[in-house]
């Protein structure tokens, strides 16, 4: 199961489940729709500081190769912070002839990481290139540095809090960031996604469906994001690493040996922090739910796909992501606003019938015109409460031995909401008529 997309535009983004092309687009901003999945924790600094040289961390739960190399974290390897960031995942019993995995291994794209590393650092020629990790993330980031204040962004002082913490210098009244920054702000951010993807799913570590898991919220190793400056040293990156032609601008893959997800993106058509960021957390909540408790078979494409908009449009709403299918790219028109263009659908009695589109796995066959209506169907069906939503999720991820992918959703719309899919259609449109805007 291999795909292509194209994203930003014009450029291409491959994601290892279906084959299809992707495109990005930018349309009106719209308030976009509050849904908190996790609570709001006020961030408790971590770090403690040389009093004697006040930049370097003393404690570091993560290794920065800038960081090292400029002496801000008491760690001059990735190996002298080994014990940290690789996991002893027990098993309750013995699991194919061992009782217990070392994880979390110095490993990317199924590769030695400094293989990986050192063939980014002869290639990419970047003087901005920096790889972080920590115990769920690795992250290989050529970024350029920007600033805070030219496009409003949620968040921005939670962020410049938690970024204190690394660097002392930063403070709430911070402006300008730097490629070493921006880079840690994405480790930040892929934390973000995945307290609220937690929250959502109410993920639990010591649940017994995870006792035979890998220990990365199913996965048995970390999820990899990797974010170049240019299409260039991205599709050098795709063509050396997984075999696809050098013109295609990224991809979203799972590994086969290492049972890893992988999200690599190029961000030059990406302008703006935002946009890059709206990217990112389309991407990153797209693999989170597809490797939750491991990936082993596929979801329903109007789902899958419903919920990564919803995590970008919780960003801003004017920056959006789309896969598209395989074939001829298509001449893409994406309505200014998603909500007045779904409830003017619903009026003209041109929805295509949930239990049809429930069925394809492939979110290259659903059309381009239809992102927008399951993008709103899984927007109702989170809106009617946490609980339930993440009740329909772990039922999904629970299919029966030969329980074929409809059923499997008939079963999960009963268990957690009690309804039969039509009738949650039903629903879902009287919800859309009596809260949506026409214009």
């Amino acid at each position: 199961m291999k795909s292509l997309v194209l994203c930003l535009h014009v450029s291409l983004f491959l994601i290892g489940w279906r084959s299809g092309l992707a495109q990005v687009g930018r349309s009106s901003f719209e308030k976009p729709d509050v849904y908190e999945f996790a609570e709001t924790v006020e961030y408790k600094p971590r770090y403690q500081h040389d009093p004697k040289k006040k930049r370097r961390i003393l404690n570091p739960d993560f290794y920065c190769s800038r960081c090292a190399k400029e002496g801000r974290i008491a760690a001059r390897t990735r190996d002298d912070l080994k014990e940290k960031l690789e996991i002893v995942k027990t098993y309750p019993m013995e699991f194919q002839g061992r009782t217990s995995d070392r994880r979390g291994l110095y490993r990317l794209m199924d590769h030695p990481a400094d293989y990986v590393l050192n063939w980014c650092a002869d290639e990419v020629r970047s003087k901005n290139l920096i790889y972080i990790e920590d115990q769920m993330f690795r992250v290989v980031a050529d970024l350029a540095g920007f600033s805070t204040k030219k496009v409003a962004y949620p968040r921005r002082e939670e962020e410049l809090i938690e970024l204190a913490d690394i660097f002392p210098r930063i403070s709430k009244k911070t402006v300008q960031l730097n490629s070493h920054h921006h880079a840690h702000l994405y480790l930040i951010r892929s934390h973000r996604i995945l307290r609220d993807m937690s929250g959502l799913i109410r993920h639990d570590p010591k649940a017994r469906e995870m006792a035979f898991l890998g220990p990365f919220f199913g996965m048995k190793e970390k999820f990899e994001v990797y974010l170049f400056r240019k299409q260039r040293d991205c599709g050098k990156f795709v063509e050396k690493f997984l075999g696809h032609p050098p013109s295609l601008d990224g991809i979203c893959w799972h590994t086969l040996s290492d049972d890893s997800m992988c999200a690599v993106s190029h961000v030059q058509l990406a302008k703006r922090d935002v946009d890059i960021n709206n990217l990112f957390t389309h991407r990153l909540s797209y693999c989170m739910l597809i490797g939750w408790r491991g990936y082993q078979y596929d979801l329903p494409a109007w789902f899958t796909m419903g919920l990564a908009h919803l995590f970008e449009r919780r960003e801003r709403t004017d920056f959006n992501t789309f896969l598209l299918g395989e074939g001829r790219r298509p001449n893409l028109r994406i309505p200014s606003k998603w909500k007045p263009y779904v409830k003017k659908r619903i009026a003209k009695g041109n929805i295509p019938p949930l239990v049809q589109v429930c069925k394809e796995t492939d979110v290259g066959k659903i059309p381009i015109g239809d992102r927008m209506i399951v993008w709103s169907q899984v927007s109702y069906l989170v809106s009617l409460g946490n609980e339930k939503a993440s009740r329909f999720i772990q039922t999904l991820k629970s299919k029966k031995k030969g329980e074929n992918l409809y059923n499997l959703q008939v079963r999960a719309f009963r268990r957690a909401y009690g309804l039969s899919i039509p009738v949650f259609e039903e629903q879902w449109k009287a919800w859309v008529k009596a809260t949506y805007p026409s214009v």
